[in-house]
């Protein structure tokens, strides 16, 4: 087997890589996983992101997407493998492969033996997982660790597919598997405030837990749209454990003091998710978004009010807004970064993951090349408006990326001469890769 070569493959462009096409799992990386290292744990609206992994050089987290609830054309063609060495050492391979006109790797020879890029780790099965609450709830399904914190949802139901109000059903977000989710390996609805305190008192202990609960989950009604019952687990949390830092993804509410309620409950960090920028495709792919919080206006005008307010009362950085690259033309993603970041927001970038059962399932997530182009743009736009992009284990599944322990106080740079190593066009980094793009979405 290759060792390690002194020139390493640039470890934010390899997790991008991966993001964008997977790895596949050797046999004998395989057999390990799950003996003593943490397994997958659902993740409802962009799917079972499975494996956690750790690159070496710079500590990069990678949440990549992996699992039964992801469609399997995702890992089409891929050269990139999870490889583990006699001495039990753990490390991302490639097979030979050649770069396609569409942007993405394309595998030359299945059978080939991978060379060996840089080696990662994997995280041990965090204590707490074997625990239950006093109501009888597993506290990994109250909440699973994830890069360095714990996720969350007080319920996963999502008002867009019916639940909460009937004549919403059928609206829902057309990449989004949070329904088709429901029952894969979370506790029912209620849950309480004692088990999330009793989880967090535990999961505190684990030497790779740094914060949570992240709370997430589906859209619930207005005017509140979950305000009030988030404000009423975040207020015991904070009192119990008031270093701990709290952040959650909710939608944008009617009125402001549905935003100050959660403030006022403890909440570090409120974010919304913003998905497409594009207002045509944003009503095309959000049509239960477009027609309640925006009032069948497309655009994010509702948004845009509410992440202006928590600015203006709770200060710069204090808000968040999540993109979903690869589901508009990359530029579009690049100008929606500019306006997040010119109101004082933190553009956070997911990467769509092709859901089995959404009305998306066919569509690939943006390509290696598309994804240097957004990354060298997030880099530049965040440092120019001063919106720094939060920490290494929160990103694990974002084009936004730091070093682990905040050992890189801003993204690592990616420069030209990165990009020639690994076989991609230095120009990606000023110019919007010129490839087609299309919706392959089953309506």
């Amino acid at each position: 087997m290759p060792q390690q070569i002194g020139v390493p493959y640039h470890p934010v462009i390899l997790k991008l890589e991966l993001l964008s096409q997977g790895l596949r799992i050797s046999p004998a990386a395989s057999e390990e996983i799950g003996k003593s290292l943490k397994v997958d744990h659902a993740v409802g609206a962009v799917g079972k992101h499975a494996l956690d992994i750790i690159l070496t050089p710079g500590k990069v987290y990678v949440g990549l997407p992996h699992g039964a609830a992801v469609n399997e054309h995702f890992e089409d063609g891929t050269p990139f493998t999870l490889e583990i060495d006699g001495d039990g050492q753990y490390f991302i391979g490639k097979k030979p492969a050649r770069l396609k006109e569409d942007g993405r790797w394309k595998c030359l020879e299945e059978d080939a033996e991978p060379e060996r890029l840089m080696n990662c780790t994997l995280p041990a099965t965090p204590g707490y997982y074997d625990k239950k609450t006093s109501n009888g709830h597993s506290m990994r399904s109250i909440m699973p660790h994830a890069g360095d914190f714990g996720g969350a949802t007080i319920f996963p139901q999502c008002v867009y597919f019916g639940h909460f109000v009937k004549e919403f059903e059928g609206t829902e977000c057309r990449f989004c598997g949070i329904d088709e989710n429901l029952e894969s390996g979370r506790d029912p609805y209620p849950k309480r405030v004692d088990d999330f305190l009793e989880t967090l008192e535990e999961a505190r202990k684990h030497p790779g837990f740094r914060h949570g609960p992240v709370f997430a989950g589906g859209t619930t009604a207005g005017p509140d749209r979950g305000a009030k019952v988030h404000a009423k687990f975040l207020r015991p949390i904070k009192e119990a454990f008031p270093d701990n830092w709290l952040r959650l993804t909710i939608a944008p509410p009617r009125e402001e003091k549905c935003v100050d309620m959660l403030f006022e409950a403890g909440a570090d960090m409120v974010g919304y998710n913003y998905e497409i920028f594009d207002p045509q495709l944003f009503n095309k792919l959000c049509p239960g978004k477009v027609r309640d919080i925006e009032d069948g206006v497309p655009g994010h005008d509702q948004y845009d009010k509410m992440i202006k307010h928590i600015v203006k009362n709770f200060g710069t950085g204090r808000a968040n807004a999540n993109l979903l690259a690869g589901l508009e033309p990359a530029q579009r993603t690049v100008d929606g970064i500019e306006h997040l970041a010119s109101m004082g927001v933190i553009p956070t970038i997911f990467v769509f993951v092709p859901l089995k059962g959404t009305a998306l399932e066919g569509q690939k997530p943006p390509s290696i090349r598309e994804m240097i182009y957004i990354y060298s743009n997030l880099k530049s736009i965040t440092e120019k408006f001063g919106v720094d992009t939060y920490c290494a284990g929160c990103c694990r599944m974002l084009v936004n990326t730091k070093f682990y322990d905040g050992m890189q106080p801003t993204m690592p740079a990616i420069a030209e001469d990165d990009l020639r190593y690994v076989g991609l066009p230095p120009e990606d980094l000023y110019e919007a890769p010129p490839l087609p793009f299309h919706l392959n979405c089953a309506w």
